[in-house]
């Protein structure tokens, strides 16, 4: 019975340990770096992201995330369309589905 003492030891200083681990790593390591900023943690220096390239050009609003940068605007929904008009990448034109079946405008 006398194991059973020792071994409640030392599972109380384990768990105090990592306890302690937990609640002062935080305060530790933390820096005011912004949400997407990189931080050394060896010199506690937070650093921006870099620049956007000067090659770089943003799809148009408008455009969905997977169409080509030379999309033209989406026309104004039809009366007779069920829904707003999408892009389609297969046809490489706005339009609808209608039925299962697509329907460029």
């Amino acid at each position: 019975m006398r194991w059973f003492g020792h071994l409640a030891a030392v599972i109380a200083v384990a768990f105090l340990l990592m306890a302690a681990a937990v609640v002062t790593r935080p305060g530790v390591s933390s820096a005011e770096c912004g949400p997407n900023w990189s931080r050394n943690p060896t010199t506690n220096e937070c650093k921006p992201p870099p620049p956007v390239p000067a090659w770089y050009t943003p799809p148009p609003p408008y455009a969905p995330s997977f169409a080509p940068l030379d999309v033209p605007p989406p026309p104004p929904r039809p009366s007779w369309a069920p829904h707003t008009p999408m892009w389609s990448n297969g046809y490489h034109q706005w339009g609808v589905y209608v039925g299962g079946v697509w329907v460029p405008l």
